[in-house]
């Protein structure tokens, strides 16, 4: 089983969550594939390395759900990785690029998590990107 483990000197070993790969297709919605990590809070660090928006109406959001295992088939949505694209869909100033983001996620549930990309627009060719979870206490 793939838990991040949490050790006091602060020297976490992360469990990735998505290898760097890039969401393409038509598909408004891509589910990677879900990996085993259990309860506990997390720091969950993401590299954005493409974000493609060269038709100014690219959209991508990515998410984190997870399961039970008394309902592996239901899914929760526990955290927002982020909202990115061009400048005309996100509403910032410039288009977004590649970059690093962190976010805490405290996961209540027992079981498996995965990465969720949504993405808008009429070209949305994709985004590329990787996602880490480091376990920031051993409470389980």
């Amino acid at each position: 089983m793939a838990i991040a483990t949490w050790s006091p000197d602060g020297k976490n070993a992360p469990v990735t969550l998505r290898a760097s790969a890039t969401t393409t297709g038509a598909s408004t919605k891509n589910t990677d594939t879900a990996v085993l990590l259990g309860k506990g809070k997390y720091r969950v660090v993401t590299d954005v390395t493409v974000i493609e928006t060269a038709g100014n109406d690219e959209g991508y959001t990515i998410v984190l759900e997870a399961n039970t295992r008394a309902a592996t088939s239901t899914w929760y949505e526990i955290g927002t990785i982020g909202h990115f694209g061009a400048a005309e869909v996100t509403g910032r100033a410039a288009d977004d690029a590649a970059d690093e983001y962190e976010i805490i996620v405290d996961n209540p549930y027992d079981y498996q998590v995965r990465v969720v990309t949504y993405k808008i627009g009429s070209t949305p060719t994709g985004i590329t990107f990787s996602v880490k979870a480091y376990a920031l206490s051993d409470k389980r």
